[in-house]
């Protein structure tokens, strides 16, 4: 049996299959497309891959259980929607996608966001507040709007497993009676931990309390930067034959803690181990703290990032160290070679030096090969294909 988290060349964002199931009839479910041109650099490719092993016949479809996307950051979401517009021109590679998982903007905070926007867009560049954030928040509301819309032309199931108040799609988290587990077929299940409605609540809280009353352009643009994305990351666990990847979006260290403590999943010390971590916000620092990582462990971590923005930073990489001491565990980049474009650092080289100030000889670090698309955390059986 094989159960893996594969993580494509994505550059900046995320875009992993997880794999799971007998290999001979594997199942897949994809995990966000990355930022614009992964779909045709990374997903379209492996897509056909996968297609071509496991059909018979070119026309055939490969059954994907579910699509995910984790929250509305366009590195996460664009290489999805770039894909739905290749189904609706009938120029994808053939899938059946059994259900959408995905929180748009509006969901979440329903009028809110239409306020939200107005604000953000009503602020002139005098006022202090960045052109870009502007267009940021705008493209995240029409990228969430129109991967709905693509969605339910193409007759996919958003949401598969949660119900709203009137009977349809509602939103992937967790209700006050507590995280759900949806299963998908094959045995897979997903653990929900997050968001929870007490997230959203403060989210539109902070928006009446702080933002909506207010002009203050600096108040306005760390709530869109800090708070919506990380309010509504889907957080879940993913198992199967019991073993468990936990995936994080761009999550914050503490929201996902406290989903794994209202799901039980601590024990009286606040410790739980994984098989795999993805690691939030493509090892950022602002997402984490050695604190986490000495408590929430795992044999392997996935950290998908390509120096942009500063990401992976060389703490993060060093508090994984630290935590683990001479414990055997791999940590695996999708890039080896990474430069900031913005600053000229090397962050390659500071990961690098990073892991060489804590050896560990049962450690293994797992650079993605030139030339090759991914790296893989297997848990069980090497997906070999």
């Amino acid at each position: 049996m094989i159960f893996s988290l594969e993580a494509l060349q994505a550059g900046t964002g995320d875009c992993l299959i997880l794999h799971y199931g007998n290999p001979d009839a594997p199942r897949f479910i994809v995990i966000d497309g990355g930022p614009a041109g992964i779909y045709n650099r990374s997903l379209k490719s492996r897509l056909r891959q996968l297609h071509d092993k496991f059909t018979a016949e070119e026309s055939d479809q490969l059954r994907l259980e579910m699509v995910m996307v984790s929250h509305i950051d366009d590195d996460h979401i664009h290489g999805i929607l770039d894909w739905m517009e290749e189904i609706g021109a009938g120029e994808a590679v053939p899938c059946n996608i059994a259900t959408l998982w995905y929180n748009s903007f509006d969901d979440m905070l329903g009028d809110t966001s239409n306020a939200l926007t107005t604000r953000v867009a009503s602020l002139s560049s005098d006022t202090g507040i960045s052109s870009s954030t502007t267009k940021v928040l705008a493209a995240s509301v029409g990228q969430g709007r129109e991967l709905r819309a693509q969605a339910a032309a193409r007759g996919i199931l958003l949401n598969g497993g949660f119900k709203g108040e009137s009977g349809g799609s509602g939103l992937v988290m967790v209700p006050d009676s507590g995280p759900p587990v949806v299963t998908r077929p094959g045995g897979l299940k997903l653990r929900v931990l997050g968001p929870n409605r007490k997230h959203l609540d403060d989210l539109l809280k902070a928006w009446k309390k702080d933002v909506a009353a207010h002009p203050d352009p600096v108040v306005v643009a760390s709530f869109v930067d800090k708070a919506v994305p990380n309010l509504s990351s889907i957080v879940a666990v993913a198992e199967f034959q019991g073993k468990r990847i936990l995936l994080t979006g761009d999550a914050r260290g503490d929201f996902v803690r406290d989903g794994l403590n209202v799901a039980g999943l601590l024990d009286a010390d606040g410790r739980v181990h994984f098989d795999v971590i993805k690691m939030p916000h493509h090892g950022s620092n602002r997402n984490m703290e050695l604190g986490w990582l000495q408590k929430i462990t795992a044999d392997h971590y996935v950290i998908s990032a390509n120096g942009q923005f500063g990401n992976p930073d060389d703490d993060t990489v060093s508090w994984i160290c630290q935590a683990r001491g001479d414990d055997p565990y791999t940590i695996h980049f999708t890039n080896e070679d990474m430069v900031d474009p913005k600053t000229d650092i090397d962050v390659g080289a500071r990961v690098k030096a990073a892991l060489a100030a804590h050896p560990n000889e049962n450690r293994v670090v797992n650079f993605r090969k030139s030339g090759e698309g991914s790296v893989k955390a297997n848990v069980l059986d090497e997906v070999a294909y």
